[in-house]
């Protein structure tokens, strides 16, 4: 029990990806504004979503699905707060369905913490990204400016 429980303890300390770090940088923002937070909301707060690793002509073009190795993330800052509190990852693997996605989030409480990866059952993710199956499973596209 207790090599499970420091198992446990060492994936919960896991940063940011090296591929992740710096994705507001070298990936496409999909969205112009800030998606604003509503009831019920997993994500609280204000996001910014970002396509890493795909084609800008399929983003713009709308086309869905993505190919394997696409990036997605989405940050998360609460109401009054510059910084995210909140980074989710959709990372594209071979196949399709929803079993195709790995889903990972990574929090902080503070701007100048690393962000931590959290233990969530990917059952969490995919139960609500089900909703957009005929989108693979990711809820926004590129957004005219």
């Amino acid at each position: 029990m207790v090599a499970v429980s420091a198992a446990t303890l060492v994936a919960c300390g896991d940063t940011l990806p090296a591929d992740v770090e710096d994705y507001q940088s070298r990936c496409v923002q999909l969205n112009v504004d800030p998606i604003p937070p509503y009831e019920g909301d997993p994500h609280a707060g204000f996001k910014n979503v970002y396509a890493c690793d795909v084609d800008e002509a399929q983003l713009l073009a709308g086309t869905r699905p993505f190919p394997e190795g696409t990036l997605i993330v989405k940050e998360s800052t609460k109401e009054g707060q510059e910084a995210p509190w909140l980074v989710a990852t959709a990372r594209k693997g071979a196949g399709q369905g929803v079993d195709s996605w790995q889903w990972d989030e990574y929090t902080r409480n503070f701007p100048d913490e690393e962000f931590r990866r959290i233990l969530a059952k990917q059952s969490t993710c995919t139960d609500c990204h089900k909703r957009v199956q005929d989108a693979d499973y990711i809820f926004t596209f590129l957004a005219s400016p």
